[in-house]
């Protein structure tokens, strides 16, 4: 097929443009329109006064806009959908509509959903951990506390708002509890990165204590079990006093 003409149109829906391609033979022509990462394309065909079929070939392009790529989308959808229903109780057919894409481009960027949650437990566990340990210095500064008891109060906020289902690190570690299974790992890997949080907070204040570590690393996660199967966001407050009596004239000023 000769092309002899391109030309845009008009937009049809947002973060997409279509062009068109005119052109006179025989054979198909390819148009269509395309989700986040997938351009498609569906035959079009028109008559013109000579008798010839003119093929319109019309093609969406996805707009790099403000739209996450197809990559995020998947992860932003996967944390949202399995913290709120579970890991079990949550299909790819919700994920990859929860993200705006086809289930063909899920398995094509992770190959599986053990995969995406695993991954999305990742990409979660990078900003879980900056933002405790940005929020509990910050608390720190407001409150004249140590960081480490600081940590609690950060907890405890969490708890009232965005995570008043507990930790996601520690219901994936529940849920799903067969040794070596990448979802499991990926949620272990968190929990103890988070203990070594608290071992570096602990060091801060002048504290080498091992064994007060793993103590003060069981009542951080046990505010998360207990204010998140509870709904009780005070399960936090109770084991932060709990941590400064552990903590009482241990810390060097």
């Amino acid at each position: 097929m000769r092309l002899l003409e391109e030309r845009p149109l008009a937009f049809r829906h947002e973060g997409a443009c279509e062009f068109e391609f005119e052109g006179k033979g025989h054979g198909h022509s390819l148009s269509g329109r395309s989700d986040t990462s997938e351009p498609a394309c569906v035959p079009s065909t028109s008559r013109v006064p000579d008798g010839d079929a003119v093929y319109r070939s019309v093609c969406i392009l996805q707009a790099m806009t403000d739209r996450p790529n197809a990559h995020d989308a998947l992860l932003g959808a996967t944390s949202e959908l399995t913290y709120e229903y579970g890991i079990t109780g949550t299909g790819v057919d919700a994920i990859a509509a929860r993200a705006g894409v086809t289930k063909r481009t899920l398995y094509q960027h992770f190959g599986s959903k053990d995969r995406l949650v695993a991954e999305a437990l990742n990409d979660r566990n990078r900003r879980a951990l900056l933002g405790l340990e940005t929020n509990a210095r910050r608390r720190s500064e407001e409150t004249g506390e140590l960081v480490i008891l600081a940590l609690f109060d950060v907890i405890e906020n969490a708890l009232r708002t965005k995570t008043k289902a507990g930790c996601a690190f520690i219901n994936a570690s529940l849920e799903i509890n067969r040794p070596g299974h990448p979802v499991r790992e990926a949620a272990l890997a968190h929990l103890r990165a988070r203990e070594g949080l608290v071992r570096q907070l602990l060091s801060e204040a002048g504290v080498e204590d091992a064994d007060l570590a793993a103590q003060v690393t069981l009542l951080v996660d046990g505010a998360y079990a207990v204010g998140g199967s509870r709904r009780d966001p005070a399960a936090a407050r109770q084991a932060k006093a709990a941590a400064a009596v552990l903590l009482a004239g241990r810390v060097v000023s």
